[in-house]
């Protein structure tokens, strides 16, 4: 990994220089607690940022502060918003990493040409505001990384996840085995990955509560193991697995979990199941199980075959939950691609006045009203209504909105 571009926000030398160019309009800057800057009143800052395009993958590191765990955070970037959220923050960190992977879409439609100084570069906007109303907004501290990811591992852009269940060392892949765009390991517990900054991993209390760490490598929970038997690191995904550790002797309905933040859409679920011990025959595999999108994957799955289905992702995470009334659950890996998805919201970006999600002439009207006195724009409507990007809405947006939809 490296950073294609660095900005400190709150400290105006350097969110004013001709590269990033700040536009903000009822933001607010710090620079005698570290340094931060926040939105106001439904404002919003914008800075322009290089990005490395020959680079795989592309992710925005934003520095954000537990102290305002509930408060709300938009993160545009281009046309699109990457990020919308109350902040909730549960680790010991006070001041923490928020990585947002930029979508190839995004890339492809939004950057553009920029000189600065002499130099040339390619660049991204990247906005941030409230997204509760016209309050403020969490603070972005510190310093903003565009970074370039150029993973040592390998990976295949066609899949969004693959997890070795019961990986013994879940840093290394076995014989063609490649990780997916959201992953960099092959299994962890539900969490922020490392260089992608998604949050997928497997459900369950973390504790070590048997002591399954003394009998290998790989992840050990309150609820499941590793297959200890095999703790040599290098088996097939298809002979490694996790498995229900003593749910059935502590009367514990049998369940494995993973959850998976993914775009909205429609995946694919490649799985297998393993039976050992002869007590694993017919578990059942789910996709969100218990939410209003429950569905079944596949139904009384074939042990030692490979079993495939579909999930629909309507809330932006996909859950996949095994079960079974069997003494036991094996599961061996299971891949996720997709199938068809939605694109990031642009809902709201420039020109979108009326923010129904299209740039077209009644935007146009719904802009002639609010300059004629009759229409009072919120602060998102005021981001989109300032085509200009000068933090004024004004005539001069009305024409150019205008010619941008005179030259479609």
């Amino acid at each position: 990994m490296s950073n294609s571009d660095t900005v400190q926000p709150g400290y105006g030398q350097y969110e004013n220089d001709n590269l990033h160019n700040m536009i903000e309009y009822h933001s607010k800057g710090v620079t005698d607690d570290s340094t931060y800057r926040y939105a106001t009143d439904g404002g919003w800052f914008t800075y322009t940022m290089a990005v490395d395009e020959t680079a795989p993958m592309t992710v925005l590191n934003v520095k954000l502060r537990k102290a305002d765990n509930g408060k709300s955070l938009k993160v545009r970037v281009g046309d699109a918003v990457l990020l919308a959220e109350t902040l909730a923050y549960d680790g010991k960190e006070e001041v923490y990493d928020r990585k947002i992977q930029i979508p190839s879409d995004v890339l492809k439609r939004c950057v553009y040409d920029k000189n600065a100084d002499g130099t040339d570069y390619r660049v991204l906007d990247v906005t941030f505001s409230s997204n509760d109303g016209d309050k403020d907004s969490a603070k972005v501290c510190d310093f903003l990384y565009m970074t370039a990811v150029k993973p040592a591992y390998d990976f295949d852009s066609s899949i969004a996840y693959f997890i070795d269940c019961g990986d013994q060392n879940t840093s290394t892949l076995t014989g063609k085995d490649k990780l997916g765009l959201y992953n960099c390991v092959t299994e962890q517990l539900c969490g922020a990955d490392e260089v992608t900054g998604n949050v997928w991993g497997l459900i369950d209390d973390p504790t070590d509560r048997y002591n399954g760490s003394g009998k290998g490598g790989g992840i050990y929970t309150a609820n499941t193991w590793c297959d200890e038997s095999h703790g040599a690191d290098g088996a097939a995904k298809n002979n490694s697995f996790r498995y229900t550790k003593n749910q059935f002797e502590n009367n514990i309905a049998r369940h494995l979990d993973y959850s998976f933040t993914l775009p909205n859409g429609t995946y694919s679920i490649e799985a297998s199941f393993a039976d050992p011990w002869g007590c694993s025959k017919n578990p059942t595999l789910y996709a969100n199980l218990g939410k209003a999108d429950e569905s079944v994957i596949a139904k009384n799955c074939a042990i030692s075959t490979t079993v495939k289905g579909t999930a629909k992702v309507t809330d932006g995470t996909l859950t996949i939950n095994a079960r079974s009334e069997d003494k036991a659950i094996n599961l061996c890996y299971l891949v996720i691609r997709p199938e068809e998805t939605e694109p990031a919201s642009v809902i709201g970006q420039k020109g979108d006045v009326n923010l129904d999600g299209t740039v077209d002439v009644t935007d146009v009207v719904t802009f002639r009203k609010h300059l004629m006195g009759l229409k009072d724009f919120n602060g998102e409507q005021a981001y989109a209504a300032d085509v200009a990007a000068d933090a004024q809405t004004d005539v001069f947006d009305l024409a150019m909105l205008k010619y941008r939809l005179l030259h479609k």
